[in-house]
């Protein structure tokens, strides 16, 4: 990488402020469009590059392009365009996946070099963010892309001060653009590009892998190869499903944990319990879903079999089970039960599930399954809860998810 004196880069940005105007481009210029056409990524010898130019009867100015891109949590101090704008400031300055949404940040320096000499006489580094947010109810999502250039260095000649970018969307796997436009204009600072694109994925079955990204490249006139290889930015795959019975498709990152919380606040029996066999007596916060219905049933019954004691007052009672019915760990794949009952002795309050058809839970046990009676709303509500859980996060059959009460 060139190292640029702070002296020349101060004049040339000096002289860049007279010849830009500060402005938020969003569409591209109504002259033609150069298109990508030459691969050109930096090596690590442009004397090498700049003579292989050379051999090929070209002479003048040339370019390639190094990125970098950040890494999740790698924040980057980048400042603020004329215009307002800082293109990372849509990811909060670092590169993130959750289960809906991905951003990613890329830095990056074009290089101006002579042919067939190889000096470098200029350069723009800049920031490109995207990101992308998917429906867990459609397949339709959303890719927001910018561009910002953060500095240039070299003299004030066309070679720089002409040079452009160009951006549009690109489908990769499984998908079409609904709506989207080219977007373009001087590459250099002073100048912030936006677009956001629209795509939709066609229905594929269970499920199916689905991607879409934004291919952007640079031009000048002035190059001996007028244009950059596109480069391509784009989020990871992300997987689309039908198969959440009763409900309508929808597209998420499987490859993020979801998280269910349970709070504390809302249900304090229910959350109690799932609080006590996590934190207490260390049984598993990550769990798998189950779809079979007769792995559900058969959790369901090993855990509160059906005639177990009722509280004298039926109807306000119900019991609870974990690992949920709803998963692979349930009761049904366990050794054992037990029941749980806490006594603060200094203080007299305490913790009772009065599951009584079951044995007191010993301190040091972390295996099992775990029954208890709790509020007949609490439990209905707390079932309901992980029901809108399971179809938000699009938790299917063999897909981990953890517990956590809050």
């Amino acid at each position: 990488m060139v190292k640029w004196k702070a002296g020349i880069a101060s004049v040339a940005l000096g002289m860049l402020s007279l010849l830009v105007p500060a402005t938020s481009a969003t569409a591209a210029p109504d002259k033609p469009t150069p298109q990508p056409a030459v691969t050109q990524e930096c090596g690590t010898d442009l004397k090498q590059e700049a003579a292989a130019l050379a051999a090929d009867g070209k002479s003048g100015t040339a370019t390639c392009v190094r990125k970098q891109p950040r890494k999740a949590g790698e924040a980057k101090k980048t400042p603020k365009s004329e215009a307002g704008l800082a293109a990372a400031d849509i990811c909060g300055g670092s590169s993130t996946v959750t289960r809906t949404a991905h951003c990613v940040i890329e830095d990056g320096i074009l290089l101006i070099f002579t042919v067939p000499n190889g000096v470098v006489i200029g350069s723009i580094q800049y920031t490109v963010s995207s990101l992308t947010t998917l429906d867990y109810s459609s397949l339709r999502w959303t890719q927001s892309w910018h561009y910002q250039a953060n500095s240039v260095a070299g003299p004030a000649i066309p070679a720089v001060l002409d040079s452009f970018v160009y951006a549009e969307p690109q489908c990769l796997a499984s998908c079409t653009v609904s709506s989207s436009g080219l977007v373009g204009g001087s590459a250099l600072p002073g100048r912030v590009h936006s677009t956001t694109t629209y795509f939709h994925s066609p229905p594929g079955g269970y499920t199916w892998g689905a991607h879409g990204g934004m291919r952007y490249w640079f031009a000048n006139a002035a190059w001996v190869n007028p244009t950059t290889i596109a480069s391509i930015t784009a989020p990871a795959v992300h997987r689309c499903d039908d198969a959440l019975t009763g409900y309508p498709s929808g597209c998420v990152y499987d490859s993020v944990r979801p998280v269910h919380d349970v709070l504390s606040s809302r249900y304090p029996s229910y959350a109690r319990h799932l609080q006590l066999a996590i934190n207490h007596f260390r049984m598993p916060s990550i769990l798998t879903r189950t779809q079979n219905q007769t792995l559900m049933d058969n959790n369901y019954n090993t855990a509160c079999p059906p005639g177990y004691p009722k509280p004298t007052t039926p109807g306000t009672w119900s019991c609870d089970e974990y690992p949920f019915k709803s998963t692979y760990n349930g009761a049904y794949s366990q050794p054992y039960g037990r029941t749980i009952l806490i006594i603060n002795w200094n203080t007299g309050a305490g913790f009772s599930c009065n599951a009584n058809w079951l044995p007191v839970r010993a301190a040091n046990d972390s295996g099992g399954y775990s029954s208890c009676l709790i509020p007949l709303a609490e439990n209905t509500l707390g079932g309901a809860d992980l029901g809108a859980f399971y179809y938000k996060s699009r938790v299917l059959d063999g897909d981990q998810f953890q517990v956590r009460v809050i």
